[in-house]
């Protein structure tokens, strides 16, 4: 594994990150570290390994210890799992969500007036 290949590999994982889990970083470390709860547990080890090897790759000596196997693993399974989620269908479902919870918070408001009227014998 080279270093430039590495480099190159996080960078990409970087701006599908962006694309499709609107996740900003400057470099993939921060980028992981803010996606935080949208990438399942296993794809966030994945990327500390990641992070690990690229710490590991600046050093000659260090580099001979990374796992190429572990790192392009760890590389297939972050990009299929970003590669799977649709930016369109995140928006949507945190608009649904969204909608819900107001639609909620309307009915227990219209529940509390009619307590309210039928308790003060207006109803």
């Amino acid at each position: 594994m080279e270093i430039d290949s590495l480099g190159e590999k996080m960078e990409e994982l970087r701006l599908m990150m962006r694309e499709h889990l609107g996740v900003r970083g400057r470099d993939f470390a921060t980028a992981l570290r803010r996606a935080g709860r949208l990438l399942p547990r296993h794809l966030q080890r994945e990327g500390r390994a990641l992070i690990e090897a690229g710490e590991m790759a600046r050093s000659p000596r260090l580099m001979k210890m990374i796992d190429p196997q572990r790192t392009e693993r760890a590389y297939r399974e972050i990009r299929r799992y970003l590669e799977s989620r649709d930016p369109m269908e995140r928006r949507i479902d945190l608009a649904l969500s969204i909608l819900g919870g107001m639609a909620l918070a309307v009915l227990a408001a219209g529940g509390l007036v009619l307590f309210f009227l039928i308790w003060r014998g207006y109803l």
